[in-house]
């Protein structure tokens, strides 16, 4: 691949504060969300700040999920900051997403919804004429895919997967049929290609292989078609976690898959990624230094996964509520302790014999340590490891459900070590980082 240098900020969700939100529902919404809404702003102001610093680099990407939801006023306010990138001499191409339209726009106000204006899906396009599609070298009207050429002989396939037409999260055979054209054209002009998509292409962790719009549908047959035609690198978002993968084809094709997080919340990351001469492909993770808001004494990165590890907790508070006859029962005697359980506990109820050294450690915590973990990539808990050990004992005790469970997760005949599944997602054993990382391109 010819040499290039851009940065990659994803899942911006940016909420223009102008709408006022605010009040009962939205602080108890904020309670399970992982990113932050009001300060939003403020952080991808500070981004673009450093960004415009660089006198290096001059493209920026951006993957979709530009707004929170749909709202006009935000999408004014983020092409505010767009324009103030492309003023100081940068390229900016971004891809819609599903948080990008909405007919029914809403802000979270007082104890409940009031509407605002909302965005059409037919409208993105021209508010974003001047980041992408204007420049756009082919362009697929009923998904809004595009192809731009973003640097001389370099091409970006933009695949526009949260179209308001087409099935979510898919690439049907008409889309990768003008993709394939697509691709075949850049070869014919000696150019360059990747993709972007702001669906994970291949599962960021193996767990995700088993949530439907973790990554894009069918994966397997989308990873062999973009690797197997020449594009071995694919740019994704979408699941606001940090991930570096590897796929291979049947054939012996790589695709790698660069996933990057929210900007605006836990783990709170950008990248920016070059190719040098030798088609050296770097990739480096960048985190948010600072950004004018109250952080209570925090750093930036403390004030984010403080907030991610109390949400994780909260969901799984949440998840302690309904069920019934005997579960019912179950779930209200773990949720009215739930606060007070330690490692110690867990480990006695399950008559688990592991390390010790932190049995005094409340278990709501390291539920909470172990999902900020996980979604800021490099998971530490790999095999050997006491947390890895005791998950593991966890596990063993439930194996009888386990087993019970694998044969309703297969799909394709495909049969799943949900075990195993679980051990890898909490622990990186790729042989690579999920943060900084290199390869050789063809």
């Amino acid at each position: 691949m010819k040499p290039v240098s851009f940065y990659i900020v994803t899942d911006t969700h940016y909420l223009n504060n102008n709408l006022e939100p605010g009040g009962e529902a939205f602080e108890k919404n904020m309670i399970t969300e992982q990113y932050f809404v009001k300060e939003s702003g403020a952080i991808i102001r500070s981004v673009a700040d450093r960004i415009i610093q660089d006198k290096d680099t001059d493209i920026v990407i951006i993957p979709g999920d530009l707004v929170k939801n749909g709202e006009k006023e935000s999408h004014k306010g983020f092409l505010e900051e767009l324009y103030r990138l492309k003023d100081n001499g940068k390229k900016v191409y971004v891809l819609t997403a599903g948080h990008d339209y909405n007919d029914s726009a809403y802000v979270l106000k007082g104890d409940g919804r009031v509407s605002v204006e909302g965005t059409d899906y037919n409208d993105l396009c021209e508010m974003y004429r001047d980041f992408g599609y204007g420049d756009a070298v082919a362009f697929d009207e009923p998904t809004h895919s595009y192809v731009a050429e973003i640097s001389d002989g370099i091409r970006m396939l933009a695949i526009h997967c949260d179209s308001k037409e087409q099935p979510k999260g898919a690439m049907d055979n008409r889309l990768l049929d003008w993709s394939k054209e697509q691709i075949d054209k850049a070869k014919e002009d000696n150019c360059d290609i990747f993709a972007v998509c702001h669906y994970p292409v291949i599962p960021s962790v193996p767990v995700f292989d088993l949530v439907g719009e973790a990554k894009i549908k069918d994966w397997k047959t989308v990873a062999s078609f973009l690797a197997d035609n020449g594009v071995e690198l694919v740019l994704t978002g979408h699941m606001h976690i940090q991930s570096i993968n590897e796929f291979y084809t049947e054939k012996g094709n790589r695709l790698i898959d660069v996933c990057t997080s929210a900007l605006v919340g836990s783990p709170a990351k950008y990248r920016k990624i070059t190719v040098d001469e030798s088609s050296v492909l770097t990739v480096k993770t960048l985190g948010i230094e600072d950004f004018e808001w109250d952080l209570n004494g925090l750093t930036p990165q403390e004030y984010f996964d403080n907030h991610f590890a109390s949400a994780i907790i909260a969901r799984v508070r949440g998840a302690l509520n309904g069920g019934h006859g005997i579960v019912k029962h179950i779930k209200s005697f773990v949720r009215k302790r739930f606060d007070r359980i330690t490692v110690r506990t867990v480990k006695r109820l399950l008559f688990i014999k592991r390390d010790k050294s932190f049995d005094s450690k409340n278990f709501a915590e390291l539920i909470g340590e172990i999902g900020t973990g996980i979604f800021s990539g490099d998971g530490a808990h790999t095999e050997g490891t006491p947390v890895y050990n005791l998950i593991s004992g966890i596990l063993d005790r439930f194996s009888f459900v386990i087993k019970k469970v694998e044969p309703k997760l297969c799909k394709n005949g495909e049969k799943i070590d949900l075990r195993k599944m679980l051990l890898d997602t909490i622990g990186n054993n790729k042989g690579f980082s999920d943060n900084d990382a290199e390869f050789r391109l063809k």
